[in-house]
């Protein structure tokens, strides 16, 4: 009776071998899950954010690179009839937008005349753009033989109006100068319309032109140097 009371249960080598095999699977997923934060994760991470800036005062040289960006759509539009086009902008944590322009050309070569020459409405919508430029609403008249006969313009930081060696500033600083081309990204909209000016109505004589928009975004980007 005694020893039934205190016997002691030998290690069952089949539940040691359940341990164990637990351990080496939970040791895999931990290391497939490691894998996976590498590859997902920290290489979606930009390494110069990673790079305190030097707060350090110093004499800074500054480089700059300018890019040009477009897009043309042109159409043959009737009296009152109208160009839609929209183009988006994003900008790389290293680009800054120096400005956005639309050029608007509709030579108008058959006019019947002196004073009917067509004209142009551009309409802008800039609602969802950050820093909420302004909208433009401008007209145009289609003068035959011009190169542009309407040209919207939204400057945000001309770069060249930012001298190139600035002394006794930190990298922070320096930055700062620049910081009015970081905003303008988002869907920028427009529509342009045609309006038929014609002797007596008669659209026949007169009855439509060639429209074509062209976007331009021009950025830079930027390479500091200490000296």
């Amino acid at each position: 009776m005694m020893n039934e009371m205190f016997r002691f249960r030998k290690p069952d080598g089949g539940q040691a071998f359940y341990q164990k095999e637990r351990r080496t699977t939970a040791f895999i997923a931990i290391f497939i899950l490691i894998l996976i934060f590498d590859t997902i994760v920290l290489r979606t991470i930009d390494p110069e954010r990673l790079i305190e800036p030097d707060e350090t005062s110093k004499d800074w040289s500054i480089e700059v690179s300018v890019f040009e960006q477009t897009k043309t759509v042109s159409e043959e539009l009737s009296a009152n009839q109208m160009i839609q086009t929209s183009i988006d902008l994003a900008l790389s944590q290293q680009e800054y937008l120096q400005s956005v322009s639309i050029t608007i050309q509709c030579s108008d070569e058959d006019e019947p005349g002196e004073a009917f020459s067509d004209e142009i409405n551009a309409r802008s919508d800039l609602s969802a753009v950050d820093g909420m430029p302004a909208d433009k609403d401008e007209s145009g008249s289609c003068l035959e033989g011009t190169e542009d006969d309407l040209v919207l313009t939204w400057t945000f930081l001309d770069a060249s109006s930012v001298e190139l060696n600035q002394t006794d500033k930190t990298q922070s600083e320096v930055l700062q100068l620049f910081e009015s081309g970081k905003i303008g990204t988002g869907t920028w909209n427009a529509e342009i319309e045609l309006q038929v000016v014609t002797a007596g109505g008669i659209t026949a004589i007169d009855n439509g032109e060639q429209v074509t928009v062209t976007w331009t975004i021009s950025t830079f980007e930027i390479d500091l140097n200490s000296n």
